[in-house]
């Protein structure tokens, strides 16, 4: 006798049928696709353009060029991964848990630590369906009723919650404990970073076995830069209007770091900031954007924990 097996995907169960939407189905990602907020949405254009009307993607197959597209799919996966990363907790040196430092993007693909921002977004899906943000939910939706966007604030909030609520349950926070222990260089983007300077700097000594400074590693006997990793690729992505500017240099900078500040983004290099402001050096200036882009990321962090405390 055959061993009967359940079913392999979601099940929606209407007055007059059953549905199973396969797991591994393109519009099995459309629970996830209808909780992002627009501002992610709008990334890849066509999704962004799918009917807010869920009846119109499930009953008919006039999206479903959309929806059997890998960019969609790619779209879901990179925002929820992205979105997942910043809620996985790491050690520091004393033991305390806190986010990870960086960005995303500072960290190679292969990282197992990136890669788990993949691996946990099946886990997400299936919590989506058990706690009422399923299937059942989007096939009972009326013809011609739209879903609304949520915030920014509630997505975040609502993967932040899930992604808890995973590691919690899969016991995964052992294992990133030793991933972040264990971590390389080889771990890390191959562009510039200050995350990646900061790790490295744990590897370099002079041959005393005294650690090289940060300040040593950047300047040599003559005053030039040595090509190390350059805080202000990052720093300046970060900066995205000027009313962040604003508000960082007015709370957390002196009147002459935000005198460079401004220098820099109005596009002077490092030498025309120098004469400016009296430092001999370009490189000077070089170190006072790394300690400023270092207080820009402890504003930013401090920021996204009263918006996640609210």
């Amino acid at each position: 006798m055959d061993k009967q097996t359940g079913p392999k995907g979601f099940l929606v169960v209407l007055p007059s049928e059953i549905i199973e939407i396969p797991q591994d189905s393109d519009k099995s990602w459309l629970t996830l696709f209808y909780s992002l907020p627009r501002e992610l949405a709008e990334k890849w254009k066509p999704a962004y353009e799918l009917p807010r009307c869920p009846y119109k993607v499930l009953w008919t197959d006039k999206y479903d060029h959309i929806v059997c597209d890998d960019m969609f799919k790619l779209l879901v996966w990179d925002c929820y991964a992205w979105c997942a990363w910043q809620f996985f907790q790491v050690k520091d040196r004393k033991g305390n848990y806190h986010d990870i430092p960086g960005s995303w993007n500072q960290y190679a693909g292969y990282f197992p630590l990136w890669r788990l921002s993949y691996s946990i977004i099946p886990y997400i899906r299936m919590k989506f369906e058990q706690n009422g943000l399923g299937f059942q939910n989007l096939y009972n939706i009326p013809q011609g009723v739209e879903v609304p966007w949520l915030t920014y604030q509630q997505f975040s909030n609502l993967v932040g919650n899930v992604t808890d609520m995973v590691i919690a349950e899969q016991d995964w926070q052992p294992m990133i404990d030793a991933i972040w222990e264990n971590r390389t260089v080889e771990d890390y983007e191959t562009t510039s970073s200050t995350v990646k300077t900061d790790f490295m700097r744990k590897w370099h000594h002079n041959r005393s076995g005294k650690a090289i400074s940060l300040d040593e590693m950047m300047e040599n006997e003559d005053g030039d830069i040595f090509e190390v990793a350059d805080p202000r690729g990052e720093f300046e992505q970060k900066v995205i209007s000027e009313m962040q500017i604003a508000a960082f240099a007015e709370q957390s900078i002196s009147g002459k770091d935000r005198e460079i500040l401004k220098l820099r983004m109005d596009g002077l290099t490092e030498q025309e900031i120098a004469d400016k402001v009296g430092y001999k050096t370009a490189s000077a200036v070089h170190k006072r954007i790394a300690k400023i882009a270092g207080a820009y990321e402890d504003y930013v962090t401090a920021e996204y924990q009263k918006y996640l405390d609210k």
